[in-house]
């Protein structure tokens, strides 16, 4: 994955999550699981996509205006993560717990993805 530039593994991650729901919804049949899985999946491509911005941008400039926006792009993701889990929470009549726990995995898996990413890829120079 060290090669693959963020686009093409973003969207291998996405698909290999997607795939992952797509059996869960398919072959799980015992514990249902809302369509608003998938729409999760897109909310934090969505996501990722705006932090990963937020995050690039600041490459050019000093390390501390990176390092600045990178804990912003962590503090939006979690504010914007957790926000409309709760809204879910508070305002769905369902309220499914396997909802809640695939969107708690969704969540898990694009932050690991995107600090991978920011570790290996976006600073190489921290090596020297």
């Amino acid at each position: 994955m060290k090669n693959l530039s963020f686009f093409p593994s973003l969207f291998i991650l996405t698909g290999v999550l997607g795939a992952l729901i797509g059996g869960f919804q398919q072959f799980v049949q015992t514990i249902p699981l809302s369509n608003l899985a998938w729409l999760a999946l897109a909310y934090f491509l969505l996501l990722t996509l705006v932090t990963y911005k937020i995050t690039y941008s600041a490459l050019p400039k000093d390390n501390k205006t990176f390092i600045y926006r990178t804990y912003s792009a962590i503090g939006i993701r979690f504010v914007f993560s957790i926000f409309p889990l709760f809204i879910y929470l508070i305002f769905s009549p369902e309220r499914q717990l396997a909802f809640a726990v695939v969107y708690l995995f969704l969540y898990f898996f694009y932050t690991a993805f995107e600090i991978y990413f920011l570790v290996v890829n976006l600073r190489p120079d921290l090596k020297k």
